[in-house]
């Protein structure tokens, strides 16, 4: 399963899928999630502000926060985060990039929060084997399911995504731990955006999204003007990611499952890694020590215009028969 991209990837003749499911059902499916992808893809992209308002629910309590996006079309973009004390805005435009705000790394709920909205589409690839569609009553609504499996390595993650049979639109999502549940929906530049996304990981680490999206117009492109006391940076005119030198693994244990964990982390000018913090975890009693081993990582610096540039970047641990 993959993110969905503007080319369409169709797999059904590959003879190692034909063998473990029905090509009929998977024609289906298919059919159903391109469906889903072009009802919440919008014709156009207009000039915009979304704002995204959350709360995370966890065992230390209740957090809001929000984040929010202007777009004014052929001039640049401002982009503000905010959770706790966490606050960070960023105006960019064509030359350089205002810096107001934090200079840590945002905080994993806020990246979980733009990395499924506005609206979390996905496609099936050769890792999916669908076993059935079934139909089911979701909250007044007539849905869909698709039952399948991903397949990566040794390891097979049950899924399961429901359409509503009717307008064709996203209702949920089970992708391994992950469940993402979308309602609300309210029509934006031809297109299906939810008004309400609620996300949770194996049952806990809830959040709870309200959603709006509105079209500006160009002559409101003075939000995109410096704030007063930002920190000024020219936009990069060519960029080199950093490359690892040393990425160590855990040790291999001697059980049967495996398992990953997936740390984000800046990499320094010096090419070593700070500011570590879990993004996903599948076992989250390894966390500890697959920080402790990431902080051991060591990268070529990324390279803004061939000069040293501090990056954030994401990797995973695997941890094998642990």
């Amino acid at each position: 399963m993959k993110l969905a991209l503007a080319s369409v990837v169709f797999l059904l003749a590959q003879s190692h899928l034909t063998s473990a499911q029905d090509v009929k059902v998977r024609e289906e499916a298919v059919r159903l999630m391109e469906r889903a992808n072009l009802v919440s893809t919008p014709v156009e992209r207009p000039s915009s502000e979304r704002v995204d308002r959350f709360r995370v629910f966890s065992d230390s309590g209740v957090q809001e926060g929000s984040f929010s996006r202007v777009v004014i079309q052929g001039v640049g973009r401002r982009e503000e985060w905010a959770f706790g004390n966490y606050h960070l805005l960023n105006v960019w435009t064509l030359k350089q990039v205002a810096v107001v705000g934090a200079s840590n790394m945002i905080p994993a709920e806020l990246i979980r929060v733009t990395r499924i909205t506005p609206m979390n589409l996905v496609h099936f690839d050769g890792e999916d084997v669908i076993h059935s569609i079934v139909e089911r009553e979701m909250s007044g609504h007539r849905a869909k399911c698709i039952e399948f499996d991903t397949i990566k390595g040794q390891q097979t993650q049950n899924n399961e995504l429901c359409v509503d049979a009717r307008s064709g639109v996203l209702l949920e999502e089970k992708l391994g731990a992950e469940l993402i549940e979308n309602d609300d929906f309210f029509p934006f530049a031809g297109a299906l955006m939810p008004g309400k996304i609620s996300y949770s990981f194996a049952g806990a680490n809830k959040i709870e999204i309200t959603q709006s999206i509105n079209a500006l117009s160009s002559s409101e492109a003075n939000v995109l003007a410096a704030p007063a006391g930002a920190e000024l940076h020219t936009i990069c005119g060519t960029f080199r990611r950093p490359f690892g030198i040393s990425m160590p693994q855990p040790k291999a244990g001697n059980g049967g499952t495996d398992s990953d964990v997936m740390v984000r982390a800046s990499v320094g000018v010096d090419g070593r890694v700070y500011e570590t913090t879990v993004q996903s975890s599948e076992r989250p009693d390894l966390n500890e020590e697959a920080l402790a081993l990431a902080k051991q990582w060591r990268f070529t610096p990324a390279l803004c215009d061939g000069n040293p540039l501090q990056k954030v970047v994401e990797f995973t641990l695997h941890f094998q028969g642990r």
